[in-house]
């Protein structure tokens, strides 16, 4: 089946692993969507994951990159959403029981994502309450422009956490902290360009 042959129908989640550029698409309760990304917000996730595989490697748990679909949402067999990152903490998931069908179907204790230039506000929010309505703890929206990360948790509580703070893992992720700067592409200084007259 080709892209644009799916596009015009809805998809299950066994059609979109099968198709040769499915990793590019998310389903959206059976409806194929593109999945916003720029470089930018493929460095950031690519920062995101490096810290949370650092922190696995000492404490446990499994992280998971931008291209694993999460088929995790009771009722929505259709429903498959790529985000950025994702950890499941340790003890949860073993790698001799990893689902083998493309997708983690266990439900992820922080999940990742990064805006990227066409995402829209209302995408991202009902994004994160479907996450945190299957039972992730923890959400970390990084903003790439802005450079902040909204915290989003379990408890329905929810904050900013500033370029010049620290973005801390919580009960999540014991001991996990970095500067949010860490998590942003350094910015190369402009040399400010001379007027012609000058």
């Amino acid at each position: 089946m080709t892209t644009a042959e799916a596009s015009t129908r809805h998809v299950t989640p066994e059609e979109l692993q099968a198709m040769p550029d499915g990793d590019a698409y998310e389903l959206i309760d059976g409806e194929l969507r593109e999945r916003n990304v720029s470089a930018e917000s493929s460095r950031i996730a690519a920062n995101v994951t490096y810290l949370l595989v650092g922190y696995a490697q000492t404490h446990g748990g499994m992280v998971f990159a931008t291209d694993l679909g999460l088929k995790i949402f009771p009722g929505r067999p259709n429903h498959v959403p790529r985000p950025d990152g994702s950890f499941v903490a340790a003890g949860r998931v073993h790698d001799d029981v990893t689902p083998s069908t493309g997708f983690l179907e266990i439900v992820p204790d922080l999940v990742v994502e990064v805006v990227s230039p066409n995402d829209t506000a209302y995408g991202l929010d009902a994004k994160v309450r479907d996450y945190l309505g299957v039972g992730v703890r923890l959400v970390w929206v990084a903003y790439p422009e802005a450079r902040y990360v909204m915290v989003w948790r379990a408890d329905g509580s929810l904050s900013m956490v500033g370029n010049g703070d620290m973005l801390r893992g919580e009960d999540v992720l014991p001991g996990f902290e970095t500067p949010v700067a860490e998590l942003f592409p350094k910015r190369a200084a402009v040399a400010p360009v001379e007027s012609a007259g000058s």
